[in-house]
């Protein structure tokens, strides 16, 4: 019988996540070390991405031909080097604008799968 006793005690105690329970110090440095790696990781690869759709843009604009590409890389930085300042600062913000709303993008789309991952390998921890 006090075993169906015990059992009843752990039954009303309420839920802990799996992320919130204690965990071993050891445990918990090698968490935090993999979640630094795999961050910085999805970071990269997120910068990449937004790099990535810089040039798609630019072979959509080209209509896939190189030549076209390089030519507009070349008029638009031709065009750079021969304005004013007040030109290039206009532009250099416009372009941070630009990468900012779609690095939020990319960051907001990406962001929900990266931490149903990671949420699910660091419960399961070390696969062998």
């Amino acid at each position: 019988m006090p075993s169906l006793q015990n059992e009843r005690r752990q039954q009303e105690l309420p839920f802990v996540p799996p992320l919130l329970r204690r965990l071993p110090l050891k445990r918990l440095g090698a968490d935090a070390a993999y979640l630094a790696i795999a961050l910085s990781c999805w970071t990269i690869g997120n910068v990449l991405a937004l790099l990535g759709c810089v040039v798609a843009m630019f072979l959509v604009i080209s209509h896939g031909d190189i030549d076209v590409f390089f030519s507009h890389l070349n008029n638009l930085a031709s065009r750079y080097v021969a304005a004013d300042l007040g030109r290039r600062a206009a532009f250099q913000h416009q372009l941070v604008w630009g990468f900012w709303i779609i690095a939020v993008i990319i960051f907001a789309v990406r962001l929900p799968r990266f931490v149903t991952r990671l949420r699910k390998e660091l419960v399961e921890g070390p696969r062998r």
